[in-house]
């Protein structure tokens, strides 16, 4: 190529090179290339804004110039991505842990069951006698009603435990709850539950389920009723041959409470259920007796008193509806009806 002037061969890359500067890598002989004179590239650079020097096409270092600003962009966004990502995980473990707690806890408000011992309910704790310690302050008008044999008639449901038999009665309280849980909807049983003695765990068992079943009656129907259902057991008698056991439910509907009695027998030697052909009969004669002792001890009841004798016999005997049990003051006989219930007391020699 000599004879042509501004024409050479590259000392860097070996290429051809036209008046000093390589057509491949860019290499100048000039005074002012930034080869040749390193103060050019500054001046280059605070011209035309910062840059960042990469590899050549050829492999080596040449003037292929990239704007630092393009760099600084990617740089943001790649940021960015990364924040927005972490930000989109944070709030996916913080909703799945809030979630995985709120179903913890549902699940535990559903499935609670809770239970105390050593009390009994209406007369407090036997076992526990510093009440005594404040009976000078008790007020008389707020005492328990306690039944007794001389009374004319049983007043009011209530408790009438005893302490010195061969076994005991303990008190198990249980809560239903919906599966809903913004449903305030609950049910709440107080359950009495025997404790025989050795050798007959078997026995009392088996009286202690047929107890449960009538407490918990509505377990499976109480959603139904807007404002949950209650049920309290009571031992309304207890010796060493029988108790009874009776249970008052509150069924709370939105604006009223319907009330309704069940009662249940054992015969202790075997933990069977007492019928009630063994406790009464029920015949014409019962049904007069059942009128005049409902005028004495209850007032009137309407219900009572538009009943014709036949239909108030097939109310005495119906399997559902009826209820009996005994007390220290006789033998209470009644039926549940839409309004509510009505018991009287039969005193009679059958305890």
């Amino acid at each position: 190529m000599s004879g042509q002037e501004g024409y050479g061969f590259c000392p860097r890359c070996g290429a051809l090179m036209q008046d000093g500067v390589c057509r491949s890598c860019g290499y100048s002989m000039r005074k002012d290339s930034v080869w040749e004179n390193p103060s050019a590239w500054q001046n280059r650079s605070e011209q035309q804004g910062p840059y960042v020097r990469e590899t050549g096409p050829t492999g080596g270092e040449g003037p292929v110039l990239r704007p630092v600003q393009e760099q600084k962009k990617k740089s943001r966004v790649v940021a960015w991505i990364f924040i927005v990502l972490g930000i989109i995980c944070l709030v996916v473990i913080i909703t799945v842990t809030i979630v995985t707690i709120k179903g913890a806890l549902d699940d535990a408000r559903r499935d609670s069951r809770y239970g105390y011992g050593d009390g009994y309910f209406g007369y407090g704790n036997p076992y526990d006698d510093s009440w005594l310690d404040d009976y000078d302050s008790y007020d008389d008008t707020d005492e328990y009603y306690v039944p007794d044999a001389g009374d004319d008639y049983y007043v009011e449901i209530t408790d009438a435990t005893e302490l010195d038999l061969s076994y005991q009665v303990i008190w198990e309280s249980i809560s239903f709850y919906a599966d809903d849980p913004d449903e305030e909807c609950t049910y709440d049983c107080i359950c009495p539950v025997l404790k025989g003695p050795e050798g007959e765990e078997e026995k009392f068992a088996a009286m202690n389920q047929a107890i449960r079943q009538v407490v918990c009656e509505y377990e499976d129907g109480y959603e139904t009723y807007p404002s949950g259902v209650e049920s309290y057991g009571y031992v309304t008698y207890m010796d060493e041959e029988k108790i009874s056991v009776v249970v008052r439910h509150t069924l709370k509907e939105k604006r009223t409470e319907t009330p309704r009695v069940q009662a249940v027998t054992f015969r202790l030697e075997t933990g069977e259920v007492i019928s009630h052909e063994e406790m009464a009969q029920v015949d014409e004669e019962l049904a007069w007796q059942f009128r005049a002792r409902d005028s004495y001890q209850n007032g009137t009841v309407e219900f009572v008193e538009g009943l014709s004798d036949e239909e108030l016999i097939n109310c005495l005997k119906d399997e559902k509806d009826s209820v009996m049990f005994y007390t220290p003051v006789g033998l209470e006989i009644g039926f549940n009806y839409d309004g509510g219930w009505v018991t009287v007391t039969l005193k009679t020699d059958t305890l």
